[in-house]
């Protein structure tokens, strides 16, 4: 986090400006320290700022015990404070089955103290590690819940993130002011949106601390991000962003009216709202959450021009090389049978028009790799290899079954395109590849994720922004998205 960013922040308490101290208060890019302003105190972890008040850590530390570990120097045990995954079930497990009884509830104490504790150590070791990547992380930190760890680690395979794409390439070049990505998640589209912002800056938002921690060591490390909540009012001031895009995770806000008047906030009379990929209240899905019908979303963007359209109709003209059609609005009763939906509002006519081919494939912008749905087979002993479509659980298909109409079940390549690849030759097999999806650009250190089988054991109720998800902690739970 730059000196830069932090003058752009602002309180969403109390509005007001913050100041920055604490062991690195002089740095140009300060990983650790206090913002503070009127009404409190704030820390910065790993240069995150965490704009939350009362317990924020993942065993309910509060901001001025994390904050008193960043002052006395304890770096570490504040970074392991928040990204430890809360409710880690006791060590070894069967003493979760005791009963709740005086004494027998000490044991089960010193059990979950152990069990954060081994949790730590093993992540201490990879992140340690220069050669670990995100999906590692991701492996460890859902290692029981696949179904959640899976949305994270192959989202840049999959429709919605070339739906993001879309928009991103097409919206977010004028005018010359910062881009929001709301409840950005593990960074995901961030990292498109640094590939489109050409220099300007880019900031992620999110109320998970380990999303936000991924995103900034690995997905998008060139972005600023901040750790507080999505749908309430946010650390900036008026005007701050030229274009504000939010990806599959408006319809879990209950603040949603709330969100929507801080957007226009900080978009003002010349900035654009990106709502993409939000559900319809009015098709039946298991993980809709609090999602409204096509006129309930149109009806909070109601005081400025704005367009309705149907996701599906985005993605078919991405995969022509086009960019999405905005000159004629739809009615509402017209997309009530579609399941996901995009919002597009500004004071600006000229962006409520149909845009045309891309100058280049907008995935294709950065470091070339295979898309994450695919995995390697050698064929023959020829040199030849087969690359294969395969999906990480039958869930994960039938909720991304969009992504069969455009990615080729197999492809045969020589195995000399790794080489080509990695020596920047643009050969037509390479252009082939691209065109389907099957390469794309994709974080040096992201790596590719391994198709494991989630361990046995509790689930961990911890809250992520990103899918809207509130949990009780009385319950394990298994949410596949």
């Amino acid at each position: 986090m730059n000196t830069s960013f932090l003058k752009l922040l602002r309180c969403p308490f109390c509005a007001g400006t913050l100041s920055a101290s604490g062991p690195e208060p002089a740095s140009h890019q300060p990983e650790y320290g206090v913002l503070s302003c009127y009404c409190g105190r704030y820390p910065i972890v790993a240069g995150i700022p965490v704009l939350k008040k009362g317990n924020i850590g993942s065993a309910g530390q509060s901001s001025e015990e994390v904050i008193a570990l960043i002052e006395n120097g304890r770096h570490a045990e504040a970074l392991f404070s928040l990204l430890t995954p809360p409710g880690l079930p006791p060590s070894p497990s069967w003493i979760h089955s005791l009963p709740s009884i005086t004494g027998i509830n000490r044991v089960k104490n010193f059990a979950r103290q152990r069990a954060a504790h081994e949790w730590q150590e093993e992540a201490a070791a990879l992140l340690a590690d220069e050669e670990a990547t995100a999906c590692n992380l991701l492996d460890l930190y859902f290692s029981r819940n696949q179904n959640v760890r899976d949305y994270f680690a192959f989202r840049f395979g999959n429709g919605r993130y070339l739906v993001g794409l879309s928009f991103a390439a097409s919206l977010a070049h004028q005018p010359d002011r910062a881009l929001l990505d709301l409840a950005c998640g593990c960074g995901h589209l961030t990292s498109g949106l640094v590939q489109q912002a050409e220099g300007r800056p880019v900031v992620g938002i999110d109320g998970s601390f380990f999303g936000l921690y991924v995103a900034k060591r690995w997905t998008a490390p060139q972005a600023n991000y901040v750790c507080c909540a999505a749908d309430a009012s946010l650390p900036f001031p008026d005007g701050a962003f030229s274009a504000a895009f939010c990806s599959d995770a408006f319809q879990y806000f209950s603040a949603k009216a709330t969100s929507a008047r801080e957007l226009k906030r900080l978009t003002r009379d010349n900035g654009v709202i990106v709502l993409f990929w939000v559900r319809n209240g009015l098709v039946e899905h298991p993980y809709a959450g609090l999602a409204l019908p096509p006129a309930g979303y149109k009806a909070l963007v109601a005081d400025m021009p704005n367009r309705l359209i149907a996701d599906s109709e985005v993605l078919a003209r991405y995969l022509q090389n086009q960019g999405p059609a905005l000159a004629r609005p739809e009615k509402p009763d017209s997309l009530a049978q579609e399941p996901v939906l995009s919002i597009v509002a500004s004071h600006r006519q000229e962006v409520l028009v149909d845009y045309d081919s891309f100058e280049g494939w907008p995935h294709a912008r950065g470091r070339l790799d295979l898309n994450p749905l695919y995995v390697k087979e050698p064929r023959n002993g020829d040199g030849s290899l087969s690359l294969r479509r395969r999906f990480p659980s039958p869930l994960y298909e039938q909720l991304n079954e969009e992504c069969k109409s455009y990615l080729p079940a197999s492809v045969d390549v020589n195995e000399t395109i790794w080489t080509d690849l990695a020596n920047g030759k643009q050969t037509e097999e390479i252009e082939a590849l691209v065109r389907q999806c099957v390469l794309l650009a994709i974080p040096e250190l992201y790596g590719h994720p391994s198709r494991f089988q989630s361990r046995a054991g509790l689930i961990a109720p911890f809250l992520l922004y990103s899918l809207g998800i509130e949990l009780c902690e009385s319950f394990a739970w298994d949410v596949p998205i």
